[in-house]
Parts: C-alpha cells; sequence; structure tokens
C-alpha cells in the first residue's frame, strides 16, 4: 500500500516584554492521507495543526520541560544492511544472503535479542586489523569499483584479463609483505583462570572461538576437556526456581536466553530478561519498545509503560 502522509509543524515563539527572551518550541502534526495506516493503525499523532502567521501574539498555556538523551546509531539488521549495501553499490541481490551469512559463520557478528548485528571480539579485531593494514581493499569504495568493472565485463566492455592484472598483482606483492609484518593476534588478553580441569586437574585456560569465548585445559591435546562461559543476567530461571536465566548462542550466532539447568529445564526466551518480576505470573519482564516492558511469559498480558522523558 502506499505511504502515509503527515504534515509536521514546529512552531518557535519567543516571549516579550521580558528582560530576559526565552524562546519555546511547539510541535503539531496531521495525518493528511491514511495509506497503508487504514488496514494497520499505529499509535499516530493526529492531534492537527493550527492556523498561525508569522509575528502572530498569543498567551501562553503551558510551558513544559523534558529532558533527552542522544542514543547511538541503530544496528544493522538484514534489511538495513543490504539497503546500505544497496546505496553504496557493494555485491548484487544474488550475494546479498551469502554475505551476511558469511558474517556470522565466521563468527564476526551474531544475532542480539533484538535481531540485530553485534560484533564478537574476533569480529572487531579483523576489522581492525584490515583497516590498518589493507586500507584499499577494506574500502568500501574499492569493492563497489570492482563491481562496475566485473559489470562492464559481463557486457563485453572491458577486459577481464587487464582488470586481473591491475587488481591481483599489486595485491599479491602486499599479501607477501603483510604475512611477515603483521602478528598473529592474542584475542584473549589473560588466558589463564583459578580454575582446574575436572578429568586431569590441570589449570584451565581461556580460549576463542567463532561461537565466543570458552574454558578449555591447558594440556590440550592429550586433554580435550573443555567448558562453556555463562554470561548470567542475574535472573533466577521463573520455572524450575533453582537455575539461573543465562545467555546462551545458536549455531547460527543467535543470541537467546535459557535456563542453566537445561535439559532439566527447557525455560527459554528471546530477549534479555529484567530483573523487574511480573505482578501477575511472577515471570521475569523484557523491554517490548522503548515506551513499555511486557512479561515474557506468552500466556500473560501484562504490560507496562515506561518513563521515556526525564
Amino acid at each position: 500500500m502506499n505511504d502515509a502522509k503527515i504534515e509536521k509543524q514546529d512552531i518557535l515563539s519567543k516571549t516579550i516584554d521580558t528582560k530576559n527572551i526565552y524562546t519555546f518550541k511547539s510541535n503539531f502534526q496531521k495525518i493528511s492521507f491514511d495509506g497503508f495506516l487504514k488496514v494497520l493503525p499505529l499509535d499516530v499523532d493526529n492531534s492537527g495543526t493550527i492556523e498561525i502567521k508569522e509575528n502572530d501574539i498569543y498567551g501562553i498555556k503551558e510551558v513544559s520541560s523534558s529532558q533527552h538523551f542522544t542514543e547511538p546509531p541503530a544496528r544493522y539488521n538484514d534489511a538495513s544492511l543490504v539497503k546500505t549495501l544497496e546505496k553504496y553499490g557493494i555485491g548484487r541481490p544474488s550475494t546479498y544472503a551469502t554475505i551476511i551469512s558469511t558474517l556470522i559463520d565466521r563468527g564476526y557478528v551474531s544475532y542480539n535479542e533484538n535481531k540485530s548485528f553485534a560484533p564478537s571480539d574476533i569480529g572487531t579485531k579483523t576489522c581492525d586489523m584490515l583497516t590498518e593494514n589493507f586500507p584499499n581493499i577494506a574500502d568500501f569504495q574499492m569493492t563497489a569499483n570492482l563491481e562496475e568493472k566485473l559489470d562492464l565485463i559481463a557486457e563485453g566492455k572491458d577486459n577481464w584479463k587487464k582488470m586481473l592484472k591491475e587488481f591481483y598483482f599489486p595485491f599479491e606483492d602486499q599479501l607477501k609483505s603483510k604475512y611477515e609484518e603483521v602478528k598473529k593476534i592474542n584475542l584473549i588478553e589473560n588466558p589463564e583462570t583459578d580454575e582446574l580441569c575436572p578429568k586431569c586437574n590441570s589449570p584451565l585456560v581461556m580460549k576463542m572461538s567463532r561461537f565466543g569465548k570458552f574454558l578449555a585445559c591447558s594440556k590440550f591435546p592429550e586433554c580435550k576437556f573443555t567448558k562453556s562461559i555463562n554470561q548470567e543476567t542475574g535472573v533466577k530461571c521463573p520455572k524450575c526456581k533453582t537455575g539461573d536465566v543465562i545467555m546462551r548462542k545458536s549455531k547460527r550466532g543467535k543470541i537467546f536466553y535459557g535456563c542453566s539447568n537445561y535439559p532439566n529445564c527447557d525455560f527459554i526466551i528471546n530477549k534479555k530478561p529484567l530483573k523487574e518480576t511480573c505482578p501477575e505470573c511472577g515471570y521475569p519482564l523484557i523491554i517490548a519498545n522503548k515506551q513499555s516492558n511486557k512479561c515474557s511469559n506468552k500466556e500473560c498480558k501484562y504490560v507496562t509503560r515506561t518513563n521515556s522523558d526525564i
């Protein structure tokens, strides 16, 4: 359906006949065309605009103050990443899915509770290393230009041998020199821990895989004991009452939260639980949106409003 059309009106007014001049801002808006809102009603302000001209004089009915804090840009998700790739001419519709799956399969990013991409330690380190040592390769403009050249080759307007020579031989020389210059990065600064291996009584050390950090026996490969590192939320499991709700990752890198007593307890939720519990059923609350929290129990409809302004 068509987009909705919303008319927005901002009015700046100044006080008069006082020693100090203050500027106040008023916001108004109205829906001039419903569009998709006709069948998908959303909570959109439709209080209307007012008829006013520049230099009009009127009285003040009410003045309210609110404090807002700037927020960082939203993390990429599947849709916004594809939109950005399209914007900069990187990849093609047939390769977008491959690009995203490669980022996940290699452990560079994972899905957080909002189904957005969260960079991993190895992803951040890899990005820093490439940016520092291969700035021409890591530059998105280089990839976009290469895509354009490949399109010209497909149309018979450029020579593929010439393009390969211009790219490959300088890159090969750069790669050889970097193999000698760049040192292997240790992703874990302090790998030693105080825990002992339950199999051979040797110290456990922290290691890194594409699924994140884990503990392993220092006698590897003689002893192959490993142990996952649980990231606790400080929330007790509402189902079995004895376990703790911890963060877990699926094989696809998606983050979810489940009971530490699994498989004896199968409690699981997709969003990070809050320490506040539902007054109706006792389950932990989760963030629904910027204005409200809701109960993590699907059978409970409890919702509470939050204060977005201070």
